[in-house]
């Protein structure tokens, strides 16, 4: 057989004239052209065994006539390798796959590869060729003699290319058009570790990750049915039993319409994918940082706002010197709002410190049974108009533990203020009761209690759980925060449990003495009385 024409397509004459000295080969008739026009007259007057096409040129790319040359019937098997300067990785270049290339080579050209790449589509047209002379010989009357030699040389042939595609370090396959595979490279064989004949026909599933199989198999056999080319990302099982990303792609080979073959590669893109993977991650986090950030700045700042505004205003009516006779109810006003901006900014700072580590424990004999009613009578006034009622339950003989009372107060008033917050009407029950090694104190509310999504969230500190309805009652998403600090302090454990429209229970541990590690294990169920439903 003569010389195989090669199409070499490129914009650049330097780009043309090293390709033509990393191809020359007696074997090889290399056809030049500098456009995407002058390539295609080349097309309609000649045969050409592979096409070596410039993505970027001017007027007519490289995408453009390739989708003009698979326009063409006679022309629809000739296999077109692109040259661009594009990472393999670059979205970019997928985009040729699907205008008919089965491969790209970038630039500046590894000479090895491109003269791999390029004998194997070469000996594929020589055999293909070939086989077709001596097919038109069988029908002349040399039937016999003729199928010996054709055999002889498929052998011949395939062995040579077989030998090529070891070469390359690719994944390549082929497989009937049926879809059955009835050839793997080497580098199949090194990578899986098996053997062709145990992947041989459709064995190969076993190597395809379980989630990847279905979607692989659909997507197969629908390129199977309809002629088109395939592609996918799936992962593939290497033979230390790890996963990785790989891109499949197959293209059917034809003849006089009809399927005769498929041929396939396997590139890795594990890197690629983990490198997508680790940015999509960051990127989330990112972005649900900011959004709590975002958020809590805006609460602080309107609880800040908010009282500030009222010590102004009150301060305003001061001057005016003809409202002497109310200036007794102004002060007050004056009084009620600093001390609201003073609590807030004591607990930001007491969670920082809580955090920091810089807040050390004062312990001291303390009996809840006298403590929590004078705590209970401070904050009463935060019901304000609400249809409320406050519940205590102590226990008799409640036992007295050391304990630090500052920590207490912050874990008794912030459950005590969440529950009137998110409580309009109803009861709010405070219990104390004796457990093995300390305390279980309750705070129950009958409010609008929390969604399961959010209750893992509810002790993060700067977090709303629910904007709408935190925005309603005000507060900044410290309290939970300050409380969970305090318990963890204090050796303690607190639980919660909550129903979406009915209430929650926040069961609080106190131990003891802090120092006293050991849990109790159980503690009182927390129930709800009948007539603390809503």
């Amino acid at each position: 057989m003569g010389k195989v024409n090669i199409l070499m397509v490129d914009d650049h004459p330097e780009n043309l004239l090293a390709l033509e000295a990393i191809l020359d080969s007696p074997f090889y008739r290399l056809v030049k052209a500098e456009s995407g026009k002058e390539a295609l007259k080349h097309l309609l007057n000649e045969d050409f065994a592979l096409i070596l096409l410039d993505v970027s040129m001017p007027e007519i790319d490289g995408f453009e006539t390739a989708a003009l040359i698979k326009k063409r019937p006679r022309l629809q098997q000739i296999p077109i390798i692109f040259l661009t300067a594009y990472s393999k990785d670059d979205p970019f270049v997928f985009r040729g796959y699907s205008v008919g290339a089965v491969d790209y080579v970038l630039k500046p050209f590894e000479p090895l590869i491109l003269r791999s790449k390029v004998a194997v589509f070469a000996e594929i047209y020589r055999n293909r060729e070939q086989i077709k002379r001596q097919a038109e010989l069988l029908r002349q009357g040399e039937r016999r003699e003729l199928e010996r030699k054709l055999l002889e040389q498929e052998y011949a042939s395939q062995k040579r290319y077989r030998h090529l595609a070891d070469a390359i370090p690719q994944i390549i396959w082929t497989a009937r058009p049926d879809g059955a595979i009835d050839y793997y490279n080497q580098q199949w064989c090194l990578y899986t570790g098996l053997t062709v004949e145990e992947c041989e026909g459709w064995k190969w599933k076993k190597v395809i990750h379980p989630e990847d199989l279905e979607r692989m198999l659909q997507q197969w056999r629908g390129a199977l049915q309809t002629g088109s080319p395939f592609e996918i990302e799936c992962r593939l099982r290497r033979t230390d039993g790890t996963f990785r990303w790989h891109l499949v792609r197959a293209i059917p080979e034809f003849e006089n319409g009809q399927i005769l073959a498929w041929l396939g590669t396997a590139t890795d893109i594990d890197y690629h994918k983990q490198a997508e993977a680790l940015l999509m991650q960051k990127t989330l986090e990112a972005q649900e940082g900011n959004r709590i950030k975002s958020e809590f700045i805006s609460n602080v700042s309107h609880e800040l706002r908010t009282p500030l505004h009222a010590i102004l205003g009150y301060t305003d009516l001061l001057i005016d010197e003809e409202q002497r006779k109310i200036q007794r109810e102004w002060l007050d006003g004056v009084s009620r709002n600093a001390s609201e901006l003073l609590d807030l900014i004591n607990n930001i700072l007491d969670l920082s410190k809580m955090e920091s580590g810089k807040m050390p424990l004062s312990l001291e004999p303390i009996d809840l049974k006298r403590v929590l009613p004078g705590l209970l009578q401070n904050i009463r006034s935060l019901i304000k108009d609400k249809e409320v009622r406050i519940e205590l339950k102590v226990e008799e003989d409640l036992r007295v533990i050391q304990s630090d009372l500052l920590k207490l107060r912050q874990i008794v008033l912030n459950l005590f203020s969440n529950a009137i917050k998110f409580t309009e009407r109803g009861a709010i029950t405070v219990s104390v009761s004796n457990a093995e090694r300390g305390v279980f104190l309750t705070v129950q509310d009958t409010g609008i209690g929390m969604r399961p999504e959010d209750l893992p969230y509810i002790f993060d500190p700067f977090r709303q759980i629910d904007g709408s309805s935190t925005r309603k009652v005000g507060g900044t998403g410290l309290g939970l925060a300050i409380v969970k600090n305090a318990v963890t302090a204090l050796s303690g454990k607190i639980e919660v449990e909550s129903e979406w429209g009915k209430g929650s229970a926040f069961k609080v541990f106190l131990p003891d003495n802090p120092f006293d590690r050991l849990k109790p294990v159980g503690g009182p169920t927390v129930e709800r009385s009948p007539e603390a439903q809503p």
